[in-house]
């Protein structure tokens, strides 16, 4: 599957604080919003100046937050007081998705893009582009697990399914992976107080329905019908 413009000019490398990752807009209602994971922009409270990658600086933007996910829901959308990046329709739901489905994240893992000529994506880095299969889907949760392996930096970025054959689908925004803690030995063998983690390859994310709830109990989006995009 080739991951199509839709979503491609879509996905941006965000920095609030200290923190990166990765981020991406999606239009509801002829407004714009911006879906990032809550645990890279969680102290915002109202609004907030984030940063966003392009011509190879970090450019502020101000934007609006429009809700946090609840308790466990690793999601955030917020509002820029813009319309930045492409604006080609994008199909948003979980719809249709079944196990074992080969299913393609986006994002910047340790800060890395690929530099984009200006007339390819508007000065915006690509994305990192990775695969993985649909391990699980916590119905009641709204959570999905992908079997593949993740980075840090992908976090907040979206998943992309098929949906058809000319078609693809956000079916939901990276949260992190799930890691095994383990025990440093010394040199002879003897467990340490200090630990180090492993990647176990089980990616955590979330159902996108929990990002358009978010909008639809605070739809303050920017209009797309009153600016430039």
């Amino acid at each position: 599957m080739t991951i199509t413009a839709n979503i491609l000019q879509r996905t941006f490398h965000i920095k609030y604080n200290e923190k990166i990752g990765t981020c991406f807009t999606i239009d509801v209602e002829s407004k714009r919003y911006m879906i990032t994971a809550r645990h890279i922009v969680e102290p915002i409270r109202d609004k907030a100046v984030v940063y966003i990658s392009h011509d190879r600086k970090w450019v502020p933007i101000d934007t609006y937050l429009v809700g946090h996910g609840a308790e466990h829901i690793d999601i955030t959308v917020l509002s820029p007081i813009y319309a930045f990046g492409a604006s080609y329709p994008l199909k948003l739901t979980m719809d249709g998705l079944m196990l074992a489905e080969d299913v393609y994240f986006l994002g910047f893992p340790y800060g890395l893009g690929a530099d984009a000529k200006t007339e390819l994506n508007m000065g915006f880095p690509l994305p990192f582009i990775k695969k993985a299969i649909v391990s699980a889907i916590m119905y009641e949760d709204n959570q999905i697990f992908l079997d593949g392996h993740n980075n840090p930096g992908f976090s907040g970025g979206p998943i992309a399914r098929r949906s058809s054959p000319d078609k693809q689908t956000v079916i939901g925004v990276i949260s992190g992976y799930r890691y095994d803690r383990h025990k440093v030995r010394d040199k002879d063998g003897n467990e340490t107080t200090q630990t180090y983690d492993t990647n176990t390859g089980i990616i955590i994310a979330h159902n996108i329905k929990h990002a358009l709830e978010i909008i639809a109990a605070n739809p303050v989006g920017f209009s797309l019908t009153k600016g430039d995009e």
